[in-house]
């Protein structure tokens, strides 16, 4: 049977695991109850030990202190900003997806030049990258998963090879939306939290299987380093919304002062998350839907309804609204190369459930309450999709 939390929009059903409690006065989700947590006074000890491990990884001077993992979100700016605070000279570390467009390039490109740092952006090999999107698709009717395989493997790879001992990530997606953990279970990166919350138990053995045409020694970083040589080096990587009362919303619009540009949506209100992206809000969120029932506005309608932002009536009147917007996916096939045959197939034999979603229509959007909308700004449509490899910044 399932269930559904009477404080937010999720129900037992989630691709995490949720966890229910349900008792004679209401039906509360793990998310939320791990969501309280957040006005509990826990902050000054998690900080506290958060300033005692980074100590003890500083021991020994370094040109860099920790690699950071960035796409060019608004979050990235929010966790820079804090690993800057806390005195660290970092390494970011970046994957071209392949999927940007000059929205997403432009906040690539400023976020490294506002913060003045060093960087690495990896290109892997875009026939390679391409096959492996195709077999995503037809496996598992996911185009994301080659990126997100590389996104948390290339720079623990990097850390390995260059002798940096520290990871640091934003957000624990898995605590944040389902409380799979407590923040004060101080969870650090793993291989097994990996697979279980990044990739959905695809790693890039199953991935391939069979039927990829791509050899196995051009997969090298997309398959996370071994365990054994990690722990061996001492590298760990830690999630800093463990260590603060995360507040996505609130922590992004402060970027808008750092250059950060915001892109409209018609499918979500949120203009920051995955801002720059040709696909993260189209045939991906469409394909999102097909796997569990629900778009990325859903995520983004619980964290609010969560931080009081917005009841969960409205949510509902919402998500209704905006997971009734269409999605046009012609410009991925094209960036894919696929036949008019090969797209008519797939819409009727893989996207038939949520065909009456694909479309150029655009309806206007939801009224969003103050308590939000004062909190978005600045928000415009890419003038390019599908940019392989841009320039963010004329300087």
């Amino acid at each position: 049977m399932r269930f559904s939390c009477q404080l937010c929009l999720y129900n037992s059903d989630h691709p995490f695991g949720l966890s229910l409690k349900v008792d004679s006065s209401a039906v509360t989700c793990s998310g939320c109850v791990t969501h309280s947590e957040k006005h509990q006074n826990i902050w000054e000890d998690q900080q506290a030990y958060l300033c005692a491990l980074i100590k003890s990884h500083l021991k020994q001077k370094r040109q860099y202190d920790c690699v950071v993992p960035v796409v060019g979100d608004a979050e990235d700016y929010f966790t820079l900003t804090q690993v800057l605070t806390l005195g660290l000279s970092p390494l970011v570390v970046s994957v071209n997806d392949y999927f940007k467009n000059d929205i997403g390039w432009h906040n690539l490109h400023q976020l490294i030049t506002y913060f003045d740092l060093d960087s690495l952006i990896f290109h892997p090999d875009l026939r390679v990258y391409k096959e492996l999107v195709r077999t995503s698709l037809r496996k598992y009717d996911h185009l994301l998963l080659p990126f997100l395989q590389l996104h948390t493997s290339y720079p623990v790879h990097i850390a390995y090879e260059r002798k940096i001992p520290l990871i640091i990530w934003g957000q624990h997606q898995a605590i944040e939306q389902v409380g799979k953990f407590s923040h004060r279970d101080r969870v650090q990166m793993s291989r097994w939290c990996r697979n279980e919350h990044d990739l959905f138990n695809v790693d890039c053995d199953r991935l391939i299987g069979n039927g990829a045409q791509v050899k196995e020694r051009e997969l090298n970083y997309y398959q996370y380093p071994d365990i054994t040589k990690l722990n061996k080096a001492g590298v760990i990587g830690i999630y800093l919304s463990n260590y603060l009362p995360w507040d996505p919303l609130a922590q992004n619009y402060q970027a808008l002062a750092q250059g950060f540009k915001p892109q409209t949506h018609n499918g979500t209100f949120d203009i920051y998350e995955r801002a720059g992206s040709s696909v993260y809000y189209g045939i991906h969120d469409l394909l999102k839907m097909k796997r569990v029932g629900y778009r990325k506005v859903s995520d983004h309608l619980t964290r609010e309804i969560r931080h009081g932002r917005l009841t969960r009536s409205q949510g509902v009147d919402l998500q209704k609204q905006y997971q009734a917007q269409q999605v046009d996916i012609e410009p991925f096939f094209d960036w894919l190369d696929v036949t008019q045959s090969g797209r008519q197939w797939f819409i009727k034999h893989r996207l038939k459930d949520v065909a009456h979603l694909i479309g150029k229509e655009i309806k206007d959007s939801p009224a969003i309450p103050d308590s939000i909308s004062s909190l978005l700004s600045g928000d415009a449509k890419p003038s390019r999709e599908f940019i392989l490899f841009g320039k963010g910044l004329h300087i």
